[in-house]
């Protein structure tokens, strides 16, 4: 059963590997930027708020579930036989 996780895992790996985006990057064009610089250049917060907002959004979807959470409350009484 082990040996079949183990497999199932280097396979994915393997394809992951594969088809990342590196595999098929092209090389930088002489004279553009690369690097920090160039990617503090862009405008890419919108990226940051947006998926915030959708993290936030989902949380708050999840935790307001309805329904009652609390588990109903119930009377435990207990007899102890005595014998005189």
């Amino acid at each position: 059963m082990r040996k079949s996780y183990v497999m199932t895992g280097a396979i994915v790996t393997a394809i992951a590997l594969s088809i990342s985006g590196t595999t098929f990057a092209e090389p930088l064009a002489p004279g553009k930027p690369a690097g920090v610089r160039a990617a503090q250049a862009g405008d890419k917060e919108w990226l940051i708020f947006g998926g915030l907002g959708v993290a936030a959004a989902i949380f708050a979807i999840t935790t307001a579930g309805g329904g009652n959470s609390t588990a109903p409350q119930q009377a435990v009484t207990a007899s102890i036989p005595t014998t005189t």
